[in-house]
C-alpha cells in the first residue's frame, strides 16, 4: 500500500505554453472534476508557466520539464491525467509522444496511477511514436478519446475506451447574441494557424471571397501569438484584410468571445478549438481540415469542411441535431462515471 497522499489528481497536457485552446482543456477539466467532488486542493498541474496557472486556477503547479518538480507532485497523487488535446501525435512535434511517456513512466515509478480523457490519438508519421503513444495509452487504467479515428485506432491496438465530445464543450459562455445568418451585415471571424505548404495563405484568401460574397467585416481569431504574427503577415502582404486580428486569452477569453462572436458572426475555424468556440456561441462556422481532429469534429457535429482544394464551402450551421449544452452535460456524467472508476476509494488520504 502506498502512502498517505494529499493530492487525487494530477493534470497534465500541453498547459501553460500560450495555447488558448489547451487552457480551455485545463479549465474545462478543472471544473469538471470538481463536478465529480475532487476539490482544487486535491488537485495539481505541471505546466509550462507554473505562476500562471498557479494564479488563474488557485492549483497547486509545478514545472512541466522539471523531473524532479514532476516527481515531487506524482509522489503526493494518486494519478496522473493526461487531460485532453492531440498529445500523442508526431505531426506537430516528434517530441510530444517521447514527453508523455516519459512522464507515464514517471507516474508508473511514483505509484501515481495514469489515466485519460479527451485524448486525439494520431496521426503518426514515424513508427517509434506510435509505439510509445501506444504503451502511454496502455498504461492508463481508464482512456478517454474524443473521436471515433481514435476510438478505432486504439481498438487495433487491443485497447478499449470511451468516446465523449471534447470536454471545452461543456464550458459555460455568455450569450453572444442571436445568430443573423439571414442577414448579410455582421462579421467574418477568421481563425488561421501557422502550418505547412501554403494551407494558411489559401485559407485567408477564401476567406476574403467568402466576406466579399457576403459582405462581411472580416476579423481575425487568434488562438495563440503564432497565430496572431501570421495574420498580421498576410494582412501586411495585403491578403488577408482583416479590420482587426483580436487574440483570446486564457484570463479574458470569456467577455473577449462575447464581444467577437456578437451579431452576425460566421467562423472560418483552422485550430480545432476555434470551431468548438464557435459550437459553444451557436455561430455558422466551416472547418479548415490541417488535422484529422478537424475533420472528425465537422463530422460528429455536420458542419462544412474544407480540405484545402477548390472553393471553401460557405459556414453554416451544424446538422447533426447536437447543441453545446446537451453535450457537455452528456460529457460531465460520462467524466463522472470515469472518474469513479479512475479514482476509486483505497488508501486514506491527507486532505488540505
Amino acid at each position: 500500500m502506498r502512502g498517505k497522499r494529499d493530492l487525487r489528481v494530477v493534470l497534465c497536457g500541453y498547459y501553460g505554453l500560450g495555447n488558448l485552446g489547451d487552457e480551455l482543456l485545463l479549465e474545462a477539466l478543472i471544473d469538471g472534476l470538481e463536478s465529480c467532488g475532487v476539490g482544487r486542493g486535491e488537485m495539481a498541474v505541471l505546466s509550462g508557466s507554473p505562476e500562471e496557472t498557479r494564479a488563474r486556477h488557485g492549483l497547486v503547479a509545478a514545472d512541466r520539464w522539471s523531473v524532479r518538480g514532476a516527481a515531487a507532485l506524482l509522489r503526493r497523487s494518486e494519478t496522473l491525467l493526461l487531460g485532453g488535446g492531440g498529445i500523442f501525435q508526431d505531426a506537430t512535434s516528434a517530441r510530444s509522444p517521447v514527453y508523455y511517456w516519459g512522464l507515464v513512466r514517471l507516474a508508473l515509478l511514483t505509484g501515481a496511477r495514469p489515466w485519460c480523457i479527451g485524448q486525439s490519438v494520431g496521426p503518426f508519421r514515424r513508427a517509434l511514436s506510435a509505439r510509445l503513444a501506444r504503451s502511454s495509452l496502455a498504461a492508463c487504467e481508464v482512456r478517454g478519446v474524443r473521436d471515433a479515428r481514435s476510438a478505432s485506432l486504439l481498438k487495433g491496438w487491443g485497447l478499449g475506451c470511451d468516446v465523449t465530445c471534447d470536454p471545452v464543450i461543456s464550458l459555460s459562455v455568455p450569450a453572444a447574441g442571436p445568430s443573423t445568418r439571414d442577414s448579410a451585415a455582421g462579421r467574418l471571424a477568421v481563425n488561421i494557424r501557422p502550418w505547412r505548404g501554403d494551407l494558411p495563405r489559401r485559407t485567408a484568401v477564401e476567406a476574403v471571397r467568402i466576406a466579399s460574397e457576403l459582405s462581411l467585416e472580416l476579423t481575425g481569431l487568434a488562438l495563440a501569438a503564432e497565430d496572431a504574427a501570421l495574420m498580421e503577415s498576410l494582412r501586411d502582404e495585403g491578403l488577408f484584410p482583416a479590420t482587426s486580428i483580436a487574440t483570446l486569452d486564457a484570463g479574458g477569453w470569456r467577455s473577449d468571445c462575447s464581444v467577437l462572436l456578437s451579431g452576425a458572426t460566421r467562423v472560418v475555424a483552422m485550430r480545432f478549438h476555434a470551431a468548438v468556440l464557435a459550437l459553444l456561441h451557436g455561430r455558422d462556422l466551416v472547418g479548415v481540415a490541417y488535422d484529422p481532429k478537424v475533420a472528425e469534429l465537422a463530422d460528429e457535429w455536420g458542419f462544412p469542411l474544407w480540405d484545402g482544394d477548390g472553393r471553401m464551402p460557405r459556414p453554416g450551421a451544424p446538422s447533426a441535431g447536437l447543441s453545446a449544452p446537451s453535450a457537455g452535460e452528456r460529457f460531465l456524467r460520462e467524466l463522472r462515471l470515469m472518474c469513479d472508476r479512475a479514482l476509486s476509494p483505497g488508501e486514506e488520504r491527507v486532505n488540505d
